[in-house]
């Protein structure tokens, strides 16, 4: 073979061993530059079904007897004996109060008892659940109440002469309750839940609320 031939083999076997370098390179190159396929793990999106709590600004009320006096009641009831209350705190954790109770007659004679019944729940939303519960399933001859607090109604006990007013104010609940020996009068029932309301418009600004700390 002459040096001609020689010179053009090495010539195409260098060519060769150029691409096929070049080749190599380009395939290293696409393999280091492809993205990975395995997932990533994406943030759990929040729980469209949490609401936020309302706390309520009323704190639990303690001895409610030393803002009574139940004078609203004097042209229906005559006082009889000293007042008498007691904390409630069964659960403190949901909800807690304090009850007063005043013994009464009507005309010296007919003896009643005029319960007074106020608790803080630990937050507005609850509040508006227990009460709406207690309204449909305790109460059934009941009357709604406008002009008082949040929500209010009053009722009478179709198997005794019971009658009482509740009223909501935030997460604040305020009873009052008259258990007579014997039925009032139609007129004696308007004037006694007259006097509950007026009870209750007093009662209720010196449990509360809150104060906003500075």
């Amino acid at each position: 073979m002459s040096d001609t031939s020689r010179s053009k083999v090495w010539a195409l076997i260098g060519a060769s061993l150029v691409a096929v370098g070049l080749l190599i390179r380009l395939a290293i190159a696409s393999g280091g530059s492809h993205s990975s396929t395995i997932p990533t793990e994406s943030l759990p999106s929040p729980d469209a079904s949490v609401t936020t709590v309302k706390p309520g600004d009323y704190p639990p009320p303690s001895y409610i007897c030393e803002h009574l006096d139940f004078k609203e009641f004097a042209d229906v009831f005559q006082l009889q004996g000293a007042r008498d209350g007691y904390n409630t705190g069964l659960e403190p954790e949901r909800v807690s109060g304090s009850v007063c109770e005043q013994s009464m007659s009507r005309g010296g004679t007919d003896p009643a008892k005029v319960t007074v019944h106020c608790s803080a729940w630990r937050d507005v939303d609850t509040a508006i659940k227990e009460f709406d519960l207690n309204m449909k399933v305790l109460y059934e001859a009941r009357e709604t109440v406008t002009g008082l607090g949040d929500q209010a109604f009053r009722y009478r006990n179709t198997n005794s002469p019971t009658i009482g007013m509740k009223v909501r104010t935030g997460n604040l609940e305020c009873q009052v309750e008259a258990k007579p020996s014997a039925p009032l009068t139609d007129a004696d029932i308007d004037n006694s839940f007259t006097r509950m309301t007026r009870l209750l418009q007093t009662l209720i600004p010196k449990l509360g609320p809150l104060k906003a700390q500075p």
